[in-house]
């Protein structure tokens, strides 16, 4: 894999959506980080990855490499809700 990889990044009710290049190294959690802040997204919400192509949510410690992301696939932006 190169040192870099193109992907859509979209939050899950898609009124977001950024094409980006991002390092193959970078982490799940690293990106779930920078996404929140760039769309100023609430911090007192807890937020996960999923691979739209194989529906997989992603492990945050994992890079994107290791969970097998591929040049342009879409990665979706979803907060985990917590029932009370």
């Amino acid at each position: 894999m190169s040192d870099s990889v193109s992907v859509v990044i979209r939050s899950a009710d898609q009124t977001r959506k950024a094409a980006v290049s991002l390092p193959a190294v970078l982490t799940v959690q690293q990106l779930l980080q920078t996404t929140q802040q760039k769309w100023n997204l609430p911090s007192n919400t807890s937020y996960a990855m999923r691979l739209e192509r194989t529906g997989q949510q992603l492990d945050p410690a994992t890079t994107l490499q290791g969970v097998g992301v591929q040049e342009n696939d879409v990665l979706e932006l979803y907060p985990i809700l917590e029932a009370g």
